[in-house]
């Protein structure tokens, strides 16, 4: 078995050491993992018992990592395991992490789903919100359970940006062309965006 032959904490990290097995460098490991394991200089150490090392500290920082994440806005549980994944974390310790965030509530998917329609109702329409959701991972019963609008409250939300759009523009055909994509752009169905181009024609 490989032999703990000096452990030394890291200059720009004091909370972390530096690991030598038989004369050479082997990983870092958080102090805290190596008091819990009681690691030492000398120690023989078993191919298990390194595993498990790696494992507890990398979780540690792993987790640490994702709460900073987490501290800038709300994640859905996709973002958060790309976001681990992209920081080269093995997925074993992504896992753990992930369930330990959702067990803390700090990961919720049905919580951002709704927050998020709530956030963004004004400004989108139902199309557009429940795109977005299925890109940042929330399921089909979530999107079709908090992106539902009536009719009329997407039309009036429409309507303010339609007006917001047009303010101080000529209601010419090209205009309203422009206005027609911006509106389909935001996701409002094309029944609500026509009559909204139709009544600034009719207006005209």
């Amino acid at each position: 078995m490989p032999k703990i032959t000096d452990m030394q904490i890291q200059k720009k990290n004091k909370t972390r050491a530096n690991v030598y097995l038989d004369g050479e460098f082997a990983f870092g490991l958080e102090m805290l993992t190596v008091m819990k394991l009681g690691l030492k200089i000398g120690q023989e150490i078993s191919e298990r018992q390194l595993a498990e090392a790696v494992f507890d500290s990398e979780k540690s920082v792993a987790f640490e990592k994702a709460v900073n994440y987490l501290s800038r806005s709300m994640k859905t549980v996709k973002q958060m395991r790309e976001y681990l994944t992209e920081k080269g974390y093995a997925p074993d310790v992504v896992n753990n992490v992930v369930e330990r965030l959702c067990e803390l509530k700090y990961l919720n998917d049905e919580t951002y789903a709704k927050l998020y329609v709530e956030q963004n109702l004004s400004v989108k329409g139902e199309r557009r919100l429940k795109q977005e959701l299925q890109q940042k991972g929330i399921s089909s019963a979530l999107r079709e359970k908090y992106c539902v609008m009536e009719n009329g409250v997407s039309h009036e939300s429409a309507q303010k940006l339609a007006d917001k759009y047009m303010k101080n523009k000529p209601t010419d055909l090209k205009t309203l062309q422009k206005l027609q994509r911006y509106l389909v752009g935001r996701g409002y169905d094309f029944d609500v965006v026509n009559a909204i181009v139709k009544k600034y024609r009719f207006d005209e």
